[in-house]
């Protein structure tokens, strides 16, 4: 529908807006209020759509004004929360905007990276105009195995306050770092796990049996969820560090070798192709990463680790 153009980007904003608050509460700690924050805006989402979805029958206009309504109350909330806060400020600084424009342009960079490392597959499998039947098994597959990529940023949300508040207390050091990483890779190995046995009980119980080819397909896409996820960690000191050059050079270079990857991979190979594609762009990017990131991780870390051995 046309008004798709006017209620997608006003959704957007809306979405934009309740993260900053849900973000602010999080880093604060504020467990009791991301709770309710959260439990809130489901329940108001899911009850409006239910109403007027299957009573008034507004079909996907109710599905819409559901999730409109919910963004709504979680702003007007955080309205009401910023100012009991003393966070609302309508004071402009100038040298601040353009420092917060120099560190966007290369945060923007690099989201169009992970837009053509994890969502541009249908446009190269609909430019060499693959097979609509197997199209449809390998949009299935992808969304079980975009799973690992929910439960990998769900744990990233629980992890990253911890690690920036080590770093700013300067708490952090190589061997925090490390039990700090390990303890993200643990939770994300023991439940990823029990998550993939269950898709693939899903698929041999549930799911039509002619989507079971899709299972290689979702394999990949969940090994390549889970290694994204471990790269998400790494990232985060680039950001903490406000490293613009850094994550503009690893976006522009990731960006390049995910176009040539994606074109030579999908042309030969179609689906199996842009599954394999989304892996090895996973690992590339994993690769600059530790490039670029591994000199500012270790002045982050062993600075702090060779102080505390002096003092002990």
């Amino acid at each position: 529908p046309s008004s798709f153009i006017y209620i997608i980007p006003g959704i957007a904003f809306l979405v934009f807006l309740s993260e900053q608050l849900f973000a602010l509460v999080r880093n604060r700690n504020e467990v009791k209020n991301y709770a309710l924050f959260g439990i809130c805006k489901t329940l108001i989402e899911y009850g409006v759509s239910i109403v007027l979805i299957v009573f008034l029958f507004h079909g996907w206009v109710g599905r819409i004004w559901g999730i409109a309504i919910s963004l709504i109350a979680v702003n007007l909330t955080g309205f009401f929360y910023y100012q009991r806060n003393r966070y609302l400020s309508f004071k402009i600084n100038m040298a601040h905007v353009w420092e917060e424009i120099k560190f966007g342009i290369p945060v923007f960079a690099f989201q169009f990276c992970v837009f053509l490392l994890g969502s541009t597959n249908k446009i190269f499998l609909a430019i060499f105009d693959v097979d609509k039947y197997k199209l449809g098994i390998y949009a299935v597959a992808c969304v079980f195995g975009s799973l690992i990529g929910t439960i990998s940023q769900s744990i990233l949300l629980y992890a990253q306050p911890k690690l920036y508040q080590s770093i700013s207390s300067g708490e952090a050091t190589l061997a925090s770092s490390r039990k700090g990483f390990g303890t993200f890779l643990k939770m994300l190995v023991l439940i990823s796990i029990p998550c993939i046995l269950f898709v693939l009980l899903l698929y041999n119980t549930v799911v039509n049996r002619i989507y079971m080819e899709g299972i290689p397909f979702f394999l990949l896409v969940a090994l390549s969820s889970f290694i994204w996820g471990l790269n998400n960690y790494i990232f985060l000191f680039l950001l903490y560090h406000k490293e613009k050059r850094k994550i503009l050079t690893l976006a522009l270079i990731s960006i390049a070798c995910s176009l040539i990857v994606n074109i030579v991979m999908v042309k030969n190979f179609m689906i199996l192709g842009d599954a394999l594609a989304g892996l090895i762009n996973t690992l590339i990017f994993g690769l600059l990463l530790y490039i670029i990131a591994r000199k500012v991780i270790v002045n982050t870390l062993l600075k702090k680790s060779s102080t505390t051995i002096r003092t002990s």
